[in-house]
């Protein structure tokens, strides 16, 4: 695969994630879409990192080390977009706190991954990867709730 088409999903995955920049949320259900839309991205970057690990033996070192730091990118991005946005009742506590608390745990799982992969590579990848499916899976069922 040529160096532009291996970018490729990285330029969709950044595309997807800055699409979904959220705005004001003007009452509790327009705050529970905006949740649901971020779950939906960061599920997104976590699934492209579940593939860097999950594939890492089929790349080399320096492109699984740019793809999980794009994830984690996109996922610091994600939760200071979300983060920015105040509930506009006491209502919505409970859903910005439970969104809050799934992108920042996908965001710090994410980072150890990287931070393992500029070491000594990952330490377990099928483990790695499990914990990556669980948490794109609570991502992607708090989206659907929430939509």
């Amino acid at each position: 695969m040529t160096p532009p088409a291996r970018l490729a999903p990285l330029a969709l995955l950044t595309a997807l994630v800055l699409s979904a920049c959220v705005s004001p949320a003007w009452d509790d259900h327009d705050y529970a879409l905006k949740a649901g839309k971020t779950a939906a991205s960061a599920a997104s970057a976590v699934r492209f990192a579940r593939s860097a690990v999950a594939y890492r033996d089929r790349m080399t070192g320096p492109y699984a080390e740019g793809l999980l730091t794009e994830a984690v990118q996109d996922l610091s991005s994600v939760n200071d977009q979300f983060g920015g946005v105040q509930p506009p009742s006491d209502a919505s506590d409970g859903i910005r706190d439970e969104v809050l608390r799934l992108t920042e745990k996908a965001e710090s799982e994410v980072e150890e991954l990287l931070i393992q992969t500029r070491r000594d590579g990952v330490k377990d990848p099928a483990a790695a990867a499990r914990e990556l499916d669980g948490l794109a899976s609570e991502l992607n069922d708090f989206a659907e709730k929430h939509k």
